[in-house]
């Protein structure tokens, strides 16, 4: 086989290159070149942002005292901000791994009424025949909740309506508590006119009307949190499918105690909404 014969054979593959199929050049989704139609990316990067509704339940008591009630439930609202991602295995992106890093702070607040008593007050028309009213007490804790979470969630995709893709996900969270608070107060509700008389000398707000039992730090508060979420998300392009929203809705449902001394849990329901772009 002479120069000239080697010379031609080489030309002619490089002139039957471009009439193979794409498909024979392109497997598995793999970026080919020669076809100017993309594949589909297999890693999603972007900012992600969420409301919660917080649920804390189980109980627990501030002060050791037979007279301080337990707090048994409290709701709150809060709020997520980070990152996430996802990572898409196949071809068609039917399934896929999502992991977020958000910061979160989970508040909420509990109520609880105290039982009325009957007091004396003075009778403005006749100072030496006082008035028989109900004393109503209630006692609040506020509670402040920030943590720092970690989850990876696996997605299947379930349903396709038109352009947006429906898919339900579940998988393990992790947080890291960063801070929690407690401030525990009781308010004189009724009479308008009375004032506790405080003999213990606690910190007093509206005019005597509310004594602070307690403002600091969650006592035994755990530093870990350990919980599963789950729900279902929708998935719709922007800007020329540049990029995908996800908004969702999720339940998180806590698996470890907030405090080491009684079973006082913490879920949420996460309205949530994830931006990302192909890289």
């Amino acid at each position: 086989m002479n120069l000239k014969t080697v010379s031609l054979a080489i030309l002619a593959i490089f002139m039957a290159i471009p009439m193979i199929p794409a498909k024979s050049v392109a497997q598995d989704g793999k970026d080919n070149p020669l076809d100017p139609t993309p594949s589909r990316r297999q890693i999603l990067v972007g900012p992600t942002v969420g409301i919660h509704r917080n649920y804390h339940s189980g109980g627990f008591r501030t002060i050791s005292d037979p007279v301080c009630p337990f707090f048994e439930d409290g709701t709150g609202w809060g709020f997520a901000v980070g990152l996430s991602a996802e990572f898409l295995p196949s071809v068609d992106g039917r399934w896929g791994i999502i992991p977020r890093i958000t910061f979160e702070q989970r508040p909420g607040q509990f109520r609880q009424e105290l039982p009325d008593v009957p007091v004396l007050v003075p009778n403005p028309i006749d100072p030496s025949t006082p008035e028989v009213v109900d004393q109503t007490i209630s006692t609040t804790s506020d509670i402040t909740y920030s943590l720092l979470n970690v989850e990876l969630m696996y997605k299947q995709e379930v349903l396709l309506l038109g352009d947006l893709r429906v898919g339900v996900l579940g998988g393990p969270a992790a947080q890291y508590i960063m801070g929690g608070t407690n401030r525990q107060v009781q308010d004189l509700d009724e009479p308008e006119n009375a004032r506790f008389i405080n003999p213990d000398g606690l910190p007093t707000e509206n005019n005597g009307r509310r004594l602070i039992f307690f403002d600091g730090d969650i006592p035994e508060r755990n530093a870990t949190r350990f919980s599963v979420k789950a729900g279902v998300q929708g998935e719709i392009g922007l800007f020329n499918n540049q990029w995908a929203m996800t908004p969702g809705i999720y339940y998180d449902y806590g698996l470890s105690n907030v405090i080491s001394t009684e079973k006082w849990q913490l879920s949420s329901v996460i309205f949530q909404v994830d931006f990302r772009r192909a890289f």
